[in-house]
């Protein structure tokens, strides 16, 4: 929005404007950007594209977790960024505040609007991330809401995007969102133990023999499968989960290095990393 308008963020206006001008040279407002890529302004239109790209698979689950201090109004995201793909993902990692139900009677449109940008952590720009083949990166992102804003109605957005392509388009890896006040209070787990998705490797370092500790909810089928540094699947192991199972990998042949462990089961993903050495 402009600059005399209630809802006007300059950062989500430099945001928009980090794009190529996608309309003959010039910016056009309201325009959808879908996965990165420009829809135009045809409102008709952006339902029917949103829901085309919702069922495909990501490369990257996104999990926010976190606290936040009603007291002072501070809070401290921690997001973790596990990616399934078997090569590197070098990217930006943009950590957004917003809020919902304003309202605002502006001279057209819904007086009601939600999904409004009030910040960008810690600007505009993202922060680069690396996310390693199969592996894991984990970002810690302080914010603070201004007295101005609803905290009830504010939420943490978390979007990974790629470089800036032609036509306008930075293809999107995946998002995810969390309510600020469901942060409140976070110094433990929400979810006991055995029924979250835990894995641990021992020893580690390793020589010879490692075990891996899999925790997940009892019933569970699971995958665990452990990749080189270049990316290949080094080992693999599946089953169904009585809550704790140790499996072992005889490491007497493998060369050393860092790998990366995955363990997948449907009620979510766990990572870890294991060092081999002679």
């Amino acid at each position: 929005m402009d600059a005399q308008f209630p809802l006007h963020s300059p950062e989500g206006r430099l945001k928009f404007r980090a794009y190529p001008p996608p309309y003959q040279g010039g910016y056009y407002t309201p325009w959808l950007w879908v996965d990165g890529r420009q829809r135009g302004s045809t409102y008709s239109n952006w339902a029917t594209y949103v829901s085309q790209r919702l069922p495909v698979p990501a490369d990257v689950q996104i999990n926010i977790s976190g606290t936040y201090n009603p007291a002072n109004r501070q809070g401290e995201a921690v997001i973790e960024m596990v990616s399934s793909s078997s090569s590197p993902i070098s990217a930006s990692a943009f950590v957004v505040v917003t809020e919902d139900s304003i309202y605002y009677a502006g001279p057209n449109g819904d007086p009601w609007h939600n999904h409004v940008c009030r910040d960008y952590v810690p600007d505009h720009n993202g922060t680069p991330v690396s996310i390693p083949a199969g592996g894991v990166d984990t970002l810690v992102m302080p914010f603070a809401l201004d007295p101005s804003w609803n905290e009830n109605r504010c939420n943490v957005v978390v979007y990974l995007q790629g470089p800036v392509q032609t036509d306008s388009t930075r293809p999107t890896y995946n998002g995810a969102t969390v309510e600020v006040m469901s942060l409140v209070g976070l110094a433990e787990p929400r979810v006991p133990a055995y029924q979250r998705v835990v894995l641990s490797c021992q020893p580690n370092p390793c020589r010879g023999r490692a075990v891996f500790n899999v925790a997940s909810p009892a019933g569970t089928r699971y995958r665990l499968s452990v990749f080189a540094a270049d990316g290949s699947l080094a080992w693999e192991r599946s089953g169904i989960s009585s809550a704790e199972t140790d499996l072992v990998w005889d490491t007497g042949r493998m060369p050393k290095g860092v790998y990366s462990c995955r363990l997948t089961t449907a009620a979510g993903t766990a990572t870890a990393k294991l060092v081999l050495v002679e």
